[in-house]
């Protein structure tokens, strides 16, 4: 009986550890996710090396950080630098070589969705580099030559939720326009309850099944005393 309940105890703790995969899918293209808030400098940022855009539906303020003086132009996000071009690299978060970082500006958000073009236009660069960190520290990072029309989109999978994310470019370029994001959500509650994995539902399989062989012995020891 003690056998029993061991293998049907160990089961479940698998279950409840076990996390599902995280993978943040990382692409060029527009209109491919359709996050569902644009990220407005209405709010008249002063400049800086960080500035802070505002959603426009969540009012979730959003921090992008240069390695320079850089300028909130109106509109829908146009981030670019005061003297015309993005080309100081600087270390973001840890991140060396980068040309700006994106954040949520309060540290309890995330989200799970993002697009956003790179307007390379009297620049230089050809491509980018784009790392993506998720809540649990997760790194994704993948390079692109960057595309005509100079957009690209991040997503998760999983249900978990993107911190932050980067560009570093090999060259200069205009500005960063058109982000959007999407999925705002509390880091301590990333959307609620995930579907298991499949192997979870193994596990979760293996321990109800254990729970029972364990409550049928101890029937069956019951039946056999009286």
């Amino acid at each position: 009986m003690k056998m029993h309940l061991a293998v049907a105890a160990s089961a479940l703790a698998l279950i409840v550890a076990a996390p599902a995969s995280a993978t943040i899918f990382i692409n060029t293209g527009a209109g491919v996710i359709q996050p569902d808030e644009n990220v407005l400098f209405t709010n008249n940022p002063a400049n800086g090396t960080t500035i802070q855009g505002i959603t426009n539906q969540s009012s979730t303020l959003v921090s992008i950080t240069g390695g320079e003086t850089l300028v909130g132009n109106g509109g829908q996000a146009r981030v670019e630098s005061l003297d015309g071009l993005v080309s100081t690299p600087f270390t973001y978060n840890g991140l060396a070589g980068q040309s700006l970082g994106f954040d949520l500006s309060d540290p309890a958000l995330a989200f799970n969705q993002t697009e956003f073009r790179i307007f390379v236009g009297k620049g230089t660069a050809t491509e980018a580099t784009l790392t993506f960190v998720d809540t649990t520290g997760g790194v994704f990072t993948e390079t692109f030559a960057i595309p005509a029309n100079g957009f690209f989109n991040a997503t998760t999978a999983d249900g978990q939720l993107i911190d932050y994310f980067s560009i570093a470019a090999n060259g200069s370029f205009e500005d960063v326009r058109q982000t959007r994001i999407g999925g705002v959500g509390d880091i301590n509650n990333p959307g609620g309850g995930l579907v298991p994995e499949p192997t979870s539902w193994a596990l979760m399989i293996m321990g109800f099944g254990g729970v029972g062989a364990l409550l049928r012995g101890r029937r069956r020891l019951a039946f056999s005393a009286a």
